[in-house]
């Protein structure tokens, strides 16, 4: 089903005259190992999976890499997002190979668009064109964005950067995704106003998110309200490479602090109950990767808040319309 490109990894590891190389998986991809290390064997390199968490191209181990002794990196799943890397990295994006047609012709009934943005995560990236032409063949005008700052592909998006659709919100009636889970189609049309029909070409099924998400609203209220009833509050940033936004705590903790509550800011690599629970905070605030507090929120037993939330439960911003929060340059550092 994926493309693992055997050969380009082979070329990779024969460039660099490797002799230890460090792989990272992300969860899903775990499973393929023994046909992922078939050009390691055959090249005679040794390989050190890194079993930690491999949550996307801003979770980069080079560092944990370099300790082990490895000289160079091939982290799977995810496009380069242009951090740089202490050894030579190979990004192998492990695109799918599926047909689209059949989940296309599905979710034509929900396509009611004239002019349609386009956005899919990277292993579908090299598809497009070809959604493009099945949809311009029912009369509907596609529309693809350019990519943002943390993305390599036109149409491309991100858990944290949805930046290629909202640029086409203005021009478009709705969107098109297509890849598997709710999280970035949920984002796009929170982020955007704008009906999402997500494709998923691996279940063949689609789902349609609305413009206004009811019952997200009302899901986050309560998380808000929850939370404004706390005094304690643990502030937490992310120390992996692509999610280090330090500037952005520090300035959570201050506001916090302003308003008459306790916060106090705190540095994990992998956010997770068991990292924050002993400091036993009334709410806590992540300013680590933006899927955790929607994705993992009932891994924790205490309130998990966004960046734009704290505003909101301080009142100095509506809930409505919702902003979802993206990482950008300005909040590291």
């Amino acid at each position: 089903m994926y493309d693992f490109e055997e050969e380009r990894v082979r070329e990779f590891l024969r460039r660099t005259g490797a002799k230890r190389a460090a792989v990272q998986l992300p969860a899903g991809l775990a499973r393929f190992l023994p046909g992922i290390r078939r050009p390691f064997d055959e090249l005679g390199v040794e390989m050190v999976v890194l079993a930690g968490t491999c949550y996307g191209a801003c979770d980069l181990a080079d560092d944990t890499a370099r300790k082990l002794g490895c000289e160079v990196l091939v982290h799977y799943g995810h496009a380069d997002m242009g951090l740089g890397s202490a050894l030579p990295t190979l990004f192998v994006e492990a695109r799918i190979k599926v047909d689209l047609v059949d989940s296309l012709r599905q979710a034509l009934p929900a396509l009611d668009f004239k002019r349609a943005g386009l956005v899919a995560t990277v292993q579908h990236v090299g598809q497009l064109e070809e959604v493009v032409r099945f949809l311009s063949a029912q009369g509907i005008e596609v529309v693809l964005g350019g990519p943002s700052s943390r993305t390599r592909y036109r149409g491309q998006i991100l858990g944290c950067d949805v930046g290629c659709a909202k640029a086409l919100a203005p021009v478009v009636d709705g969107f098109v995704y297509i890849g598997t889970g709710d999280f970035h189609p949920l984002g796009v049309a929170l982020a955007t106003g704008k009906k999402v029909v997500a494709v998923n070409p691996v279940s063949g099924g689609f789902k349609v998110f609305s413009p206004r998400q009811e019952e997200f609203l009302k899901w986050r209220k309560a998380v808000v309200a929850r939370a404004a009833l706390g005094k304690s509050f643990g502030v937490i940033v992310s120390t992996k490479k692509g999610q280090s936004r330090f500037n952005l705590g520090r300035n959570i903790v201050k506001l916090l602090r302003q308003e008459g509550r306790q916060a106090h800011l705190l540095a994990v690599d992998d956010v997770s109950p068991e990292a924050v629970e002993n400091f036993n905070f009334d709410a806590l605030v992540c300013v680590a990767c933006p899927r955790i507090p929607i994705d993992d929120a009932e891994r924790f037993e205490r309130p998990v808040l966004t960046p734009f939330e704290v505003l909101v439960m301080l009142g100095k911003a509506p809930i409505e319309p919702y902003q979802l929060d993206e990482v950008s340059l300005e909040d590291r550092g």
